[in-house]
């Protein structure tokens, strides 16, 4: 069975939403309901980074086809079986490297392995042990602990991170540098798979902030 990007994309929500919210029912969670989406989301995403480590090369590969072909992942056909965490995760890293940020289709420095690894080590694994603290309705000192080291890094990575991307953006020797060939457009309406970011600032705020109530 042959599906398109986006369609896979949207079938990943879906099943994370549903197994989410199952799980929130038969652990009878009243935690607070965005917050514990998020938390559940950073473990996915932990997972998707893993991959991305893991499958480094295979990405770059995918990443500079897409450029060469001038084709996006969101209307390419794939096999159903793309919506399985270590194929969806060189798919759109592929598509984030080729159009969004160019360090992550380079081999020439670590940048974001190191980006992603950090977030997968410190977010993802911190999450999961929220989670799970919040499963077992342990609302107490060691949950606030786990969202604290998970989101404040959260939000660290992602403050240095786009602090680094918008410097590359103006530095003629960066690969992400805006030019003809690769431009940012106004708002960076060129690079529209960047603002996923914005959701890694403004959330882990706001789960800081819930846990604080």
């Amino acid at each position: 069975m042959k599906i398109k990007g986006y369609q896979g994309a949207l079938i990943e929500i879906g099943f994370f939403v549903f197994f989410a919210q199952l799980l929130r029912i038969l652990f009878n969670i009243r935690y607070d309901l965005i917050s514990y989406y998020w938390l559940c989301f950073t473990v996915l995403t932990g997972i998707w980074e893993f991959y991305y480590i893991t499958n480094h090369r295979k990405t770059i590969n995918m990443s500079k086809e897409l450029i060469r072909s001038d084709k996006h992942v969101w209307t390419k056909e794939y096999n159903i079986y793309m919506i399985i965490p270590n194929h969806l995760s060189k798919i759109f890293y592929s598509e984030y490297g080729a159009y969004a940020d160019r360090e992550y289709m380079t081999e020439k420095d670590y940048w974001s392995v190191l980006i992603e690894g950090t977030h997968c080590l410190l977010c993802g694994i911190y999450a999961l042990i929220s989670v799970v603290c919040i499963y077992t309705n342990q609302t107490s000192n060691s949950l606030f602990l786990c969202i604290g080291i998970s989101m404040g890094s959260q939000l660290m990575n992602s403050i240095l991170y786009m602090g680094e991307y918008f410097i590359q953006t103006h530095d003629k020797n960066s690969v992400n540098y805006n030019s003809d060939d690769f431009p940012c457009g106004r708002f960076l309406s060129k690079r529209l798979f960047m603002w996923i970011n914005i959701f890694l600032t403004i959330m882990p705020i706001y789960v800081i902030g819930m846990a604080l109530v």
